[in-house]
C-alpha cells in the first residue's frame, strides 16, 4: 500500500498549475453539463418551437368510408289491399378532406405552452448550473483541506467528504466526474487503511 505522503506527491505531481488534475472538467464545463442533464439544451427548445410552426404547412388528412346495405320487406294489408314490398338498397360513400390552417403559421396554438415549458426548462438549467458550481467550489475547497492534513482520522474524514462531493457532481453531470470519482475512491481507501 502506498503511504499518504506518496499519494500526496502523486496528486501534486498530477496537478496542474492551478492545482486541478488535467483530466477533470472546469467550473464552466461542469455547470454546462449539469444544465444539459437537468433540462436539455437551449437549441432543443428552439427546435421545438420551429417544428410546431412548420408542422402547420402539412395538411390535415381526414378520410371516411361508409358502406350500407339495407333490405326491407313488408307483407301485410293497406286499406284492404294486400301489400307486398321488398326493398333492397346498397350504398357506398367515400370522402377525403385535406385542410390547412394557415393562421397557425403566424402563431401556433402550441407556442404559448412551449413558451411556458421553455421558461420552466431555463429555470431548471439555472438551478442545476448553480448547484453544480457550488458543489465544484466546495469540492476544491475540500480537496485543499484534505491535501493539507497529515495522515490520520481527520485526513480520512476529509477524503470521504471530498468523495461525497465528487459523487454528487458525477450524478448531477451524468458521469462527467467518473474518473475523478474512481481516483478519489482509491485514495480514500488508502487513507482509511492508514487511519487504522
Amino acid at each position: 500500500m502506498p503511504s499518504a505522503l506518496s499519494l500526496c506527491v502523486w496528486l501534486l505531481a498530477a496537478a496542474g498549475p492551478a492545482g486541478d488534475l488535467p483530466s477533470e472538467p472546469g467550473l464552466a464545463e461542469t455547470a454546462d453539463a449539469a444544465s444539459r442533464v437537468a433540462a436539455g439544451s437551449f437549441a432543443d427548445d428552439l427546435s421545438r418551437t420551429t417544428r410546431a410552426r412548420r408542422s402547420h404547412w402539412a395538411p390535415q388528412l381526414r378520410g371516411q368510408a361508409l358502406v350500407r346495405d339495407d333490405e326491407k320487406s313488408r307483407n301485410g294489408e293497406f286499406r284492404l289491399a294486400p301489400v307486398r314490398e321488398e326493398d333492397l338498397a346498397t350504398g357506398h360513400a367515400w370522402s377525403v378532406a385535406l385542410t390547412w390552417d394557415f393562421s397557425q403559421l403566424v402563431y401556433a396554438r402550441e407556442e404559448s405552452q412551449l413558451a411556458l415549458a421553455h421558461v420552466q426548462l431555463a429555470r431548471a438549467r439555472r438551478e442545476a448550473a448553480g448547484k453544480a458550481a457550488q458543489l465544484w467550489i466546495e469540492r476544491h475547497q475540500q480537496r485543499a483541506r484534505w491535501l493539507s492534513l497529515s495522515a490520520g482520522a481527520l485526513r480520512a474524514e476529509a477524503c470521504f467528504a471530498e468523495l461525497r462531493l465528487t459523487a454528487e457532481l458525477d450524478s448531477l453531470t451524468a458521469g462527467l466526474f467518473r474518473d475523478a470519482l474512481s481516483r478519489e475512491e482509491a485514495a480514500c481507501a488508502v487513507d482509511s487503511e492508514e487511519k487504522r
